[in-house]
């Protein structure tokens, strides 16, 4: 007799309408309205979390950063955040497009979000060259969630689509998202499900 495998969510229940909560909160903290666009690099600040490329780390071998952004390497790895004396730090991939390094950027901040246990330079820096050495399904998952939400949080989604009747690719624009993240938001979150008369 055949039996069926569902598959369960790393994430506990109710984490994806706290994510929701979070990204309002932090769009209120910084003074923005919680359908505003929040760009990765003013939640970095607010969060005390310095961004950074390869070539900004002191002591960076010319070997690593040709690994990393000039080589045929650069295409396998993102970003990563880590700590070092109690500050964090996101290292990331500046040759990936503006889209494609904000949702990036929006993923490693989630991690300090969620106060994620981090990692020094090195293993971070290790991560990025073999991106499959170390793996926390449940942060992974977190961090994969909240920085979607953070990016394109609900209420955001449902301001411009539904009430100020943008396209995708409009709010792709406005929200430095690429489409295919505006697409996805836009099915996860139950927007376009949402019955609205003007």
């Amino acid at each position: 007799m055949a039996t069926s495998t569902k598959l369960v969510s790393p994430l506990k229940r109710g984490f994806k309408t706290n994510a929701e909560k979070i990204a309002g909160q932090y769009r209120r903290e910084l003074g923005l309205k919680e359908y505003d666009p929040m760009p990765a690099i003013q939640l970095a600040k607010h969060l005390s979390v310095r961004i950074m490329v390869p070539t900004e780390i002191p002591g960076m071998t010319e070997d690593i950063i040709d690994v990393l952004i000039n080589g045929p390497g650069k295409g396998n790895w993102s970003a990563a955040i880590y700590q070092k004396n109690s500050k964090k730090y996101i290292i990331h991939n500046p040759t990936h497009s503006i889209c494609r390094q904000e949702s990036n950027l929006m993923h490693e901040l989630a991690h300090a979000a969620c106060e994620h246990e981090l990692e020094g330079l090195e293993s971070a820096l290790s991560g990025c060259l073999l991106p499959l050495r170390k793996y926390n399904e449940v942060q992974e998952a977190e961090a994969e969630c909240l920085g979607a939400v953070l990016h394109l949080p609900q209420k955001a989604l449902f301001h411009y689509h539904h009430i100020l009747k943008k396209t995708p690719d409009e709010i792709s624009q406005s929200f430095n998202a690429s489409k295919e993240m505006v697409r996805f938001r836009l099915g996860t979150s139950g927007v376009t499900k949402i019955k609205f008369n003007k």
